[in-house]
């Protein structure tokens, strides 16, 4: 906890278009989009990987973290992202109360569990940060079609099961989750299964 908000790290796949809106009239550049993160564990009594319910987060990021964003993510790329978590409440169309988990981005990395990436291009700063979009990057925007592509060559990392005693792969880390932190088994936890796109509009 931080000031009365639940600071999280979620593990999970872009699961839609990602939007940008680039600064304009006094306005910060802000990206958004949908991220599915599966919960997923090794069962000792069925010997095989189970899936727990999809959770869908609306990521919002604002400035440079934005526009490095919507130059570098698309839909089906594997990321870890960091970030406030808030809720959104609205009413659909039937005037159904409906609640929506924001995660407000304070960063956003790539999944290299998945594959690699081959190059990085590290933004400028200070004034030559207020340049237009197409200039403020020495070389071109980093390129995922490798990690993607490295991916689905590897398969999933969660193929080989635990060793020992039954791993909970936890997909978010948080202040108080009681969750284990992936990683922290010697790298048997599972990652989480890349969730149906199909459903990031529901």
């Amino acid at each position: 906890m931080s000031n009365g908000t639940l600071d999280l790290t979620v593990t999970g796949w872009v699961g839609s278009d990602v939007t940008t809106l680039p600064a304009q009239d006094g306005r910060a550049a802000y990206t958004t989009f949908r991220l599915g993160s599966t919960r997923r564990w090794w069962n000792r009594a069925t010997n095989a990987w189970q899936d727990s319910q999809t959770e869908w987060f609306q990521v919002k990021a604002w400035r440079t973290l934005a526009v490095n964003a919507g130059l570098s993510l698309k839909k089906g790329v594997p990321v870890v992202v960091q970030g406030r978590l808030a809720t959104r409440e609205w009413q659909d169309e039937h005037g159904a109360v409906r609640t929506t988990l924001v995660l407000e981005a304070t960063a956003i990395g790539l999944d290299l569990s998945y594959g690699t990436v081959g190059q990085f291009q590290r933004t400028l700063s200070g004034a030559a940060a207020q340049a237009p979009d197409e200039v403020r990057h020495e070389r071109g925007p980093i390129d995922v079609t490798a990690l993607t592509e490295a991916g689905s060559a590897l398969g999933d990392a969660s193929e080989e099961p635990p060793d020992d005693e039954l791993v909970d792969g936890g997909h978010v880390l948080g202040d108080d989750t009681g969750e284990p932190e992936v990683g922290t088994d010697g790298g048997k936890a599972a990652r989480g299964r890349r969730p149906s796109l199909a459903a990031a509009g529901a």
